[in-house]
């Protein structure tokens, strides 16, 4: 099915996504609300929680910005309505990106920048919705015993507990930068260009104390790294 496309953008998938997002909005609406209840009855001035929700609405915008980006980098491979829901709902580029990116391969294609049909757009589809259920289902239903897990692991030594959140963290995304490493071209210098972004980033907040550079690193790396790629291949041919 080559025209999977005409589904990817049709009203059922319209109806379907907007349906979802509507929920989320309901919910923050929900939460919103009682949150101004909560404040009330602690006695906290209305004044100040608006301006705490009108920090919270203006901090949020900077990190949409990747989110945007996100959904414009799915949107040729699968239609607007899907990507649009998932970067609304779950918000997390990182993870759609390379949910997509296992799907392709997966799938028998050479990455996600190949063409997709009607095959590899479900497989996307599947592993970006079903990737993640795992996690909200281990949160729900094992949210409780987590301190026992971390009492039995660490003890009352906050120390190891960290150093082995910090080991998880650093494993898992050292498996997101091997495969660019590996691969080299247009995913090594999307790599390397974002990396050094971070880093000057890092060093004019610290050292420069430039602390409202901390919300904007990471979109604007992410949108140097999109344009190094951009100029690597367009004008010197790299990644073919």
């Amino acid at each position: 099915m080559d025209n999977y496309l005409s589904i990817a953008n049709g009203f059922g998938m319209w109806v379907a996504c907007t349906a979802i997002i509507v929920v989320v909005l309901f919910q923050t609406a929900r939460f919103i609300r009682i949150s101004f209840r909560a404040g009330d009855r602690i006695g906290l001035p209305r004044a100040q929680m608006v301006q705490a929700l009108r920090t919270g609405i203006i901090s949020a915008i900077v990190p949409s910005i990747a989110l945007l980006v996100g959904v414009a980098v799915l949107i040729p491979k699968l239609g607007v309505p899907f990507p649009w829901m998932r970067l609304s709902v779950i918000g997390s580029v990182i993870y759609e990106l390379f949910a997509v990116e296992v799907a392709a391969t997966a799938m028998g294609l050479k990455d996600s920048t190949a063409a997709f049909d009607g095959q590899v757009y479900a497989a996307a589809v599947w592993t970006m919705s079903m990737g993640f259920i795992f996690c909200l289902l281990f949160v729900a239903l094992f949210t409780p015993s987590l301190k026992k897990i971390k009492d039995r692991l660490a003890g009352n030594d906050e120390g190891w507990m960290t150093l082995m959140n910090s080991a998880a963290f650093f494993g898992a995304f050292g498996f997101l930068w091997g495969q660019p490493i590996a691969r080299g071209g247009l995913p090594l210098i999307a790599l390397l260009t974002g990396f050094v972004c971070m880093v000057i980033f890092q060093v004019l907040i610290r050292y420069a104390r430039q602390s409202w550079l901390k919300e904007w690193a990471l979109s604007v790396s992410i949108l140097i790294g999109m344009t190094a790629v951009g100029i690597a291949h367009h004008w010197h041919g790299t990644g073919g």
